[in-house]
């Protein structure tokens, strides 16, 4: 039988999470008050997030994959361990938040006036970075 594990993150804006997974093509649920995750082992111990992704929207998972607000204000992805070797670790994890950051620079760069001029995708050997360049509304 696997269990939960709990991983703290960067992440502390829903706003942001929610735009990321969804932009990830995942259907997202949000409770304020957080809600239990469901798991293909019916004994496992009972866990709640506040963002959840179910496991029918997630191929090859075996349970859902949480979002959980911590007591400092960041979240921590919650999910069955066998997940994280089958898709869902570390290099997800990853994508999941450089996309969660582009969304937040982005929101942050309009709200101070500037305008996105260009968005370049680099491969390196750790993955995709994404190059955002801005400039300032006259």
């Amino acid at each position: 039988m696997s269990k939960y594990s709990v991983n703290q993150t960067v992440l502390r804006e829903e706003k942001y999470l929610v735009e990321a997974l969804k932009e990830m093509n995942y259907e997202v649920e949000v409770h304020p008050e957080g809600a239990s995750l469901n798991s293909y082992y019916s004994d496992q111990e009972a866990k709640l997030a506040n963002v959840i992704i179910r496991r029918q929207y997630l191929p090859g998972a075996y349970g859902d994959i949480g979002f959980a607000r911590q007591p400092n204000t960041q979240f921590a992805v919650v999910q069955d361990e066998l997940d994280q070797y089958h898709g869902y670790g570390t290099k997800w994890i990853c994508r999941v938040q450089q996309i969660y950051k582009e969304k937040q620079t982005l929101a942050i760069a309009k709200a101070k006036g500037y305008t996105l001029k260009g968005r370049e995708v680099i491969e390196t050997s750790e993955g995709q970075q994404v190059r955002l360049q801005f400039v300032a509304r006259r």
